[in-house]
């Protein structure tokens, strides 16, 4: 499932949209946060996001502009002001520019500019209500080297690409060949309603806090069906439920807000399958199947290593089938030998920590590997002190495949083969949460 709305619309279609959520000829509060790179003595922007709120809807204190300049870069957090929607779209529509006080013009896009809508629940966002994201590639021409950042009286690092990536919160950043380059966000909190859950009860609310006429809530929780009208509540232990689905709908049946243990980006925290070590051994018991398969380990370093790809070919093939788990740290006769020596002799430290060093490097290789990187959860459990590397999978919206070898594979029983031309062709086509093919 995708909770993008709508895609590959233009102007118009967005001034559209964002009047629903903002008036766009007020004076908005606004942060801007981003990276600007320079070449042959132009600036552009590298990627940037711009988040309207009103007042009481973040931390003031958060609105405080700084910038750090590098010669061929200009990281800016917290650059804050007031403007327009209008001001904003009428530059970037006409005059092909940034109107954002206190940031200098930049060179954009010329030609049509499409964007892509998508939503942020309100667990998520950075306030209190769930967030319209509106992306679109504004600049096209952008050039940037990774190299040392060297300045006087600035953190030295290593490399550009890695301190982007850090500095805008991202899993990974190739530099000009990412797609994401020159990508611009306007983000505007939907106040037309938003979830609340409370230690015993599941309600929602608009803006005013008073019940919102039109709307329902939809779902279960742990398998009880939930449809609450306004006024209603749903009674349940939040700290008892291991399963949440809330999605808060319009009659129109668009999609406002939600709650969910299965969507991987914003995903709710529960009393999940991780905290439930004894479910899981009792699936390790039963062996391998389709949904299950075991490593002894996985050595992700070194350049000759060849085993490692096989970490990425399984979760590509769980995800491209009906989801599943790796267990790391299991043999083929369903022993538990655990990953504590592998991780102590490759990290050089004690058990505890290295398996932590191990867990968040198979985290980051399947970012990188994974064309769909958002499928997957990674956490270990243990049974008498030998660690066990869960990788739990979610089956992907659309087909999934591996960047580098650009090939797509699926489980087919036990095994995880590349997917022929054929199951390439008939693979469902991504769809949004309505049914809409992207």
């Amino acid at each position: 499932m995708s909770l993008k709305q709508i895609s590959n619309f233009g102007h118009a279609e967005l001034i559209e949209r964002m009047a629903q959520f903002a008036d766009l000829d007020a004076s908005v509060l606004f942060v801007f946060h981003g990276v600007l790179s320079r070449y042959n003595g132009t600036w552009s922007l590298l990627m940037g996001t711009l988040t309207f709120y009103e007042k009481g809807d973040r931390n003031e204190q958060d609105a405080e502009a700084w910038q750090q300049h590098y010669p061929d870069f200009r990281f800016i957090s917290g650059l804050s002001g007031e403007i327009t929607p209008s001001d904003l779209m009428a530059g970037l529509n006409e005059e092909r520019r940034l109107s954002i006080p206190g940031l200098a013009d930049l060179g954009l896009e010329r030609g049509n500019i499409n964007w892509t809508e998508s939503l942020t629940p309100s667990h998520a966002s950075t306030g209190p209500f769930p967030e319209r994201c509106f992306t679109s590639r504004v600049c096209s021409d952008v050039y940037c080297y990774d190299g040392k950042l060297i300045a006087h009286g600035l953190p030295f690092h290593t490399s550009a690409f890695e301190y982007i990536r850090q500095f805008l919160g991202l899993d990974t950043f190739h530099g000009s060949s990412d797609g994401r380059k020159g990508e611009l966000s306007i983000t505007i909190p939907d106040r037309r309603g938003h979830i609340t859950l409370s230690d015993r009860e599941a309600q929602f609310s608009d803006g005013n806090g008073e019940s919102s006429a039109g709307l329902m809530l939809v779902g279960a929780i742990d398998g009880m069906p939930v449809q609450l009208k306004p006024e209603e509540k749903f009674s349940f232990e939040r700290d008892r439920a291991s399963d949440v689905e809330l999605w808060l709908v319009t009659d129109s049946d668009e999609i406002l807000d939600y709650r969910s243990s299965s969507e991987w980006e914003y995903r709710l925290v529960t009393r999940t399958d991780s905290a439930d070590s004894t479910k899981l051994f009792q699936i390790i018991a039963s062996g391998e199947s389709e949904h299950c398969e075991f490593k002894p380990y996985i050595d992700l370093g070194g350049n000759k290593n060849n085993k490692a790809w096989e970490l990425d070919k399984t979760v590509c093939a769980f995800s491209n089938h009906q989801g599943g788990k790796l267990f790391i740290g299991v043999d083929d006769d369903t022993r538990i030998i655990g990953i504590n020596e592998e991780c102590q002799r490759h990290y050089k430290c004690d058990s505890r920590e290295g398996v932590a060093v191990y867990q968040d490097a198979v985290k980051k290789r399947l970012q990188e590997s994974l064309a769909k990187n958002q499928c997957f959860d990674v956490y270990p459990i243990d049974q008498d002190e030998k660690f066990v590397l869960v990788v739990e999978v979610q089956k992907a919206n659309g087909i999934n495949y591996l960047l580098k070898k650009n090939e797509a594979y699926i489980r087919r029983g036990a095994s995880s083969p590349r997917m022929t031309l054929a199951e390439v062709q008939a693979f469902p086509k991504e769809t949004d949460v309505l049914g809409r093919t992207l």
